[in-house]
């Protein structure tokens, strides 16, 4: 995670786990009761602010989020953390992740977390749109705020067009790949820092 501005509310305010009302949407779409088999779900990269913050979970489900970063909350640091008995999840959200990741680290993480969905269980990705203006002026942000922020050991961004991201996941062997634009927080978001909007895919195998 780096420097961690998935952990930020600076820098995360154009995720879906920054609404309320996204985040309710959510778990109507892909959360639904089953009193004969609680439904649990995987925060990667998450924090207690965050998702954990807005959501009215249905009774007997469980979060667990996985984030290296302290004070955040967590239950572990990285979802391979998960013990190899785990039961799986029936949702999975990386949001705001996958640009600190390089390719061989993020195809390894997305083939990880495929295995750890259960039956219909969905992968849900949100990441900053780095196309138009606006994503290409984030891009620039972020950039200079990791040299400043560390002028040894800045984070590097690797960042992932739609397009991209969709033919990973479908390379990957998810055979369902939706567009989620939807879920977006409909609300202005102030400047500075520029805020491009997030695409979303939800995969499932």
């Amino acid at each position: 995670m780096g420097m961690g501005f998935g952990g930020s509310s600076v820098f995360n305010m154009a995720s879906p786990s920054a609404s309320a009302t996204s985040v309710t949407r959510i778990l109507r779409d892909y959360v639904e009761p089953a009193p004969a088999r609680p439904r649990r779900i995987l925060d990667v990269g998450g924090t207690r602010a965050g998702f954990a913050a807005q959501a009215s979970l249905p009774a007997q489900t469980q979060l667990v989020i996985a984030n290296p970063e302290p004070g955040v909350g967590a239950d572990l640091p990285y979802a391979e953390d998960l013990p190899g008995n785990d039961p799986g999840f029936d949702l999975i959200m990386l949001f705001g992740v996958m640009m600190y990741l390089p390719p061989a680290e993020l195809r390894k993480l997305l083939t990880g977390l495929r295995d750890r969905l259960r039956g219909t269980g969905t992968l849900l990705i949100a990441e900053p749109d780095p196309e138009g203006v606006v994503g290409r002026v984030e891009i620039a942000a972020k950039t200079v705020y990791a040299l400043v922020k560390s002028l040894r050991t800045p984070t590097r961004f690797h960042f992932h067009t739609k397009g991209e991201t969709e033919a990973l996941l479908r390379e990957l062997g998810f055979t369902s790949v939706t567009p989620r634009e939807d879920l977006r927080p409909r609300r202005p978001f102030p400047l500075p820092p520029p805020q491009p909007p997030y695409f979303i895919l939800a995969a499932r195998r």
